[in-house]
């Protein structure tokens, strides 16, 4: 099974190691030991063995595997899945078994690389494939399918000699979209009243990045007032809603700038600015850098 794309244009011998799956089963090269995959379960109920432990996981939920972690499944109610196969090496070249193995990136903190290393470290950190799974909300399903169906458009598609990185981008704001709004602020003790409510509305930041949106939005949404909406920032992250959310905005920013050959302007309007000229001023405020001089750095 080529658990890849090939470009099918004539004179390109391009390979982009993506591949989107739609089933209504999991397959067997599930278990394929040469990429990671995310299953977002849609519907159903899949109960899962690894280790000896089984898992029962109900729709809507995420599965997160690595190339070493074999998975053994039974239907217990018809389920409806989305899989996305890929090598880490398509965030970065860097990215090779052989040195996440190793251990090196988890030494690199604070610097550029180890910020594109989240979106994938979480995959290796944990006991058993049965602790990969992450329950979502409807509506961070709805998110996720809207961009595994738009990156199948690019890498089945293949409109325009952008396709290659485009359909990357996809896959990084995949990853970011889970990274930050159900591993990096998923609240650790379920009674903590104040880090679900921070969960929450930054979950819903992550859905809605592209979108246009205003301290008035928020406050709205969660009925808050923006003084609360603000001190709850302050104390879950050490900034406002809004610096939040521009921060949030400028790391995925980053990560296409630095991975991707996609035009500024098109990155621009991805993370919600429809003004180049004012997001290449909100970047510089943020990085000390202009869009243009951050990816050529």
């Amino acid at each position: 099974m080529k658990l890849y794309t090939e470009c099918h244009w004539d004179g390109w011998d391009r390979i982009v190691d993506i591949y989107p799956d739609r089933c209504n089963a999991i397959p067997e090269y599930i278990n394929d030991d040469s990429t990671y995959k995310i299953i977002i379960l849609e519907k159903g109920i899949l109960e899962i063995t690894s280790s000896g432990e089984k898992r029962e996981v109900k729709a809507p939920a995420i599965i997160g595997l690595t190339q070493y972690d074999k998975l053994e499944c039974r239907v217990v109610q018809s389920i409806k899945a989305f899989i996305i196969f890929f090598k880490p090496s398509v965030i970065r070249d860097e990215f090779t078994y052989e040195r996440i193995d190793a251990n090196e990136f988890d030494k690199m903190g604070g610097t550029l690389i180890f910020q594109d290393y989240i979106l994938i470290r979480p995959f290796r950190f944990f006991d058993n494939v049965c602790a990969h799974v992450i329950p979502i909300p409807l509506n961070g399903l709805k998110r996720l399918k809207e961009l595994f169906t738009i990156m199948e458009k690019q890498l089945k598609g293949q409109r325009d000699g952008f396709w290659p990185c485009r359909s990357r981008s996809y896959l990084i704001e995949i990853l970011h979209f889970i990274i930050y709004s159900y591993v990096e602020v998923s609240p650790e003790d379920p009674y903590d009243s104040e880090q679900d409510d921070f969960s929450k509305i930054t979950e819903y930041l992550n859905e809605h990045i592209a979108d246009q949106i205003t301290l008035e939005t928020v406050t709205k949404k969660f009925a808050i007032n923006r003084n609360k909406l603000n001190d709850l920032f302050m104390k879950q992250s050490s900034m406002t809603c809004m610096n939040y959310l521009l921060n949030l905005r400028v790391d995925l920013a980053k990560a296409m700038l630095i991975n991707t050959e996609l035009p500024i302007n098109e990155i621009c309007s991805r993370v919600g600015y429809s003004d180049q000229n004012y997001f290449s001023k909100l970047f510089k405020h943020v990085t000390g850098l202009t869009p243009t001089q951050y990816r050529n750095k």
